[in-house]
């Protein structure tokens, strides 16, 4: 009897100590869990927006262009809701656009026109606008994703032209469209690319004009999505 008790202590006495299972009184070591820590990616704040823009020498190359220069920077997003209609097509006709980002809560924007000759022959005008967080920035792409495809056509009140937007795409994080207009005459031939992308709490909205702008606000809307950190 007394056997077994003096075999139960020793069974208790090495689970006390994590383990003794090896000959001759060795401790094995208990296991452990390696632990990790997770740091959390800082949000962009409003006075780092600026920095996220690309230069016109940058854009020049994306643009086929030789002398863009910048036209206007702001600080706030424009409304021209009331020079085109309907409704539906104004994110789709125009990046930056208030009545578009209106009761998101978006807290800063950064906006910048550039063209190139008095004519306009090639424009952009890029435009980051950041949010509280990250998940709302998302949440914005994700309407903006629903909303797009409801425009079809679209007119400029002021100046009488109308446009056609093309397909929607979604795709690798990207929304983009090139509407054309119709009533440019024989002669002439003029389009508009849009892109839309979110990182972090940062919202891109680009868009390119020009004869034939391509994926043009793509791959400017790119190239500024991967200047926001992400990780």
């Amino acid at each position: 009897m007394r056997g077994w008790v003096s075999l139960g202590l020793a069974v208790v006495g090495c689970a006390l100590v994590a383990g003794c299972g090896r000959p001759g009184g060795v401790l094995i070591p208990a296991a452990t869990t390696p632990t990790t820590t997770t740091r959390a990616v800082a949000l962009v704040a409003e006075d780092g927006l600026r920095a996220l823009l690309l230069t016109a020498e940058q854009i020049n190359p994306i643009m086929a262009a030789t002398d863009m220069a910048v036209t206007r920077t702001h600080t706030a997003l424009a409304d021209d809701s009331a020079t085109m209609e309907p409704r539906e097509c104004l994110a789709v006709d125009g990046a930056g656009q208030e009545q578009v980002y209106a009761d998101t809560g978006y807290t800063g924007v950064r906006e910048q026109a550039l063209s190139e000759g008095d004519d306009f022959e090639h424009y952009v005008d890029q435009v980051v606008i950041a949010f509280p967080s990250a998940k709302r920035a998302a949440e914005f792409f994700a309407a903006s994703a629903r909303q797009w495809p409801a425009c079809h056509e679209y007119a400029h009140i002021q100046s009488g032209t109308t446009w056609t937007a093309g397909p929607i795409v979604n795709a690798d994080g990207m929304l983009s469209t090139v509407a054309t207009q119709d009533n440019a005459g024989n002669d002439v031939t003029w389009a508009c690319g849009r892109a839309l992308a979110a990182v972090n709490n940062v919202v891109v909205d680009v868009n390119t004009c020009s004869a034939d702008p391509k994926d043009t606000a793509v791959v400017i809307a790119g190239q500024i999505a991967a200047k926001v950190p992400n990780s």
